[in-house]
């Protein structure tokens, strides 16, 4: 029994590595939208971006990735790439706080919200 939590450990480091073993990145700059429409009772988006994704080989595919959402509000998040982080920053020229690119983050194609990259991850990425 002393050695339970032991394995407990490496099957929890297993199942994770297995479902870590593919990575993916979005290009910042590839973001182009198809809809637009914004109406007094909220935004729907839709939105493509190109993701780099890596398989548990390191070998390297380009996906397009499409996303859409219905939003009520605008606060300035709303339709970004999957693995992109901003941070609001005040701007001195437009007297106001807005959001601007930091970087863009290796994720876990599974958790994606473009059905094109979860698809991938679940062709790709079981072992």
């Amino acid at each position: 029994m002393k050695f339970y939590p032991l394995i407990l450990v490496l099957m929890w480091a297993t199942t994770s590595q297995a479902a870590a073993s593919c990575l993916c990145k979005a290009d910042p700059y590839s973001k182009k939208y198809i809809t637009f429409a914004k109406t007094w009772y909220g935004t729907k988006r839709k939105w493509t971006c190109v993701y780099t994704c890596q398989n548990s080989r390191q070998e390297s595919v380009q996906i397009l990735g499409t996303h859409q959402n219905w939003y009520l509000t605008d606060r300035g998040l709303e339709g970004i790439c999957d693995g992109l982080e901003y941070v609001n920053e005040y701007n001195t020229y437009r007297n106001d706080f807005v959001w601007v690119f930091k970087k863009a983050q290796w994720f876990n194609p599974e958790s994606s919200t473009a059905q094109d990259v979860k698809a991938w991850a679940q062709e790709t990425c079981r072992e």
